[in-house]
């Protein structure tokens, strides 16, 4: 079993970190959580806390979960969708270990380590450079940030925003225009071989081979198409996790809360990204008059509905990427 875990901890842990930086980061990433769990356990009453998790309904939290797992099936043909291994047609399951694998790290290693091993996982699936993979996770994201713009602008015109949505609507908006045009600039050129050099210049080269998809107009508009299904099913993940609890399950709700949570992610230091997500959901909804400890419960609770099955999972993608390399 040792030698397993060793195992499990090569694939984990990106082999360009120094162990010192990687423990300084585990360190930050726990000295978040134990902030906010303090502030969270000084303004909520446990008893009250305690009972609003136990009032959840388990089937209600049961569809939040297994729609999760569907919303990382979506992420994942986003993803399959821009990366373009020489004459293979990648497809959403090929995508989606890597994928699960690379959150289940990040639950436990802070500071978006998780990408780097997603990248990795599916560069030996491919074939392809690390970096190319890398690269295109990157296009991805951003593919992931335009198509969340034009649901919170339809989530504007039916209602009201707050200040604070607006202003993540712009940035959204904004990171998204910049994120495409930076990626049109840095393409490769076509024919381009990005293992034709070495040193910093073959990284920068192997860094633009994973933004070909840019030359092609229909892997861009598939990858979109996916990116608004998958909000589509994040926001599944949302109305159930409130309807478990008994809290408003309205579209307006759901999608302030998956805007919140998402906008809370783009910087994710600690492990997880805990405390700042419920932080997030724990805002939207005291703005919304609900008491501080059923949104603390919920905030808890829709948490959970990501990282439980994504970890279980991701966990098991792992020992079996280690098991194979030990054959």
């Amino acid at each position: 079993m040792s030698s397993l875990w060793q195992r499990v901890r090569r694939i984990a842990v990106p082999p360009d970190v120094p162990a010192g930086r990687r423990g300084l980061l585990r360190l930050a990433g726990l000295a978040i959580v134990a902030v906010f769990a303090v502030l969270a356990l000084e303004r909520v009453d446990a008893g009250e806390l305690w009972a609003a998790l136990l009032s959840a309904s388990p089937g209600f939290l049961l569809l939040a979960g297994a729609s999760n797992v569907l919303s990382q099936w979506t992420r994942a043909a986003r993803w399959a969708a821009v990366v373009h291994p020489p004459g293979v047609a990648l497809r959403a399951r090929d995508a989606f270990a890597p994928l699960v694998a690379g959150y289940a790290v990040a639950i436990v290693v802070p500071a978006r380590a998780g990408d780097v091993v997603r990248a990795h996982l599916l560069a030996r699936r491919t074939g392809l450079p690390t970096a190319s993979v890398l690269a295109a996770a990157l296009l991805d994201y951003v593919v992931g940030t335009v198509t969340l713009a034009p649901l919170l602008a339809l989530l504007a015109l039916a209602t009201p925003l707050p200040a604070w949505a607006r202003q993540a609507l712009l940035a959204f908006s904004a990171v998204g225009v910049g994120g495409f045009a930076a990626i049109w600039l840095l393409r490769p050129p076509p024919g381009h071989d990005p293992l034709a050099h070495r040193g910093a210049r073959g990284l920068l080269e192997r860094l633009r081979g994973g933004l070909g998809a840019a030359h092609e107009p229909r892997a861009v508009a598939a990858s979109l198409v996916w990116g608004l299904v998958g909000w589509g099913t994040e926001l599944l993940v949302v109305l159930f996790a409130l309807a478990a609890l008994g809290l408003p399950a309205t579209l307006a709700v759901g999608g302030l809360l998956v805007a919140a949570t998402t906008a809370a992610n783009v910087i994710s230091l600690s492990p997880g990204n805990a405390g700042p997500f419920e932080v997030a959901a724990v805002l939207v909804l005291a703005g919304l008059g609900v008491g501080a400890e059923r949104a603390l419960a919920f905030a808890l609770l829709y948490h959970a509905c990501h990282l439980a099955p994504t970890g279980l999972i991701g966990a098991g993608v792992l020992l079996r990427a280690a098991r194979l390399a030990r054959a």
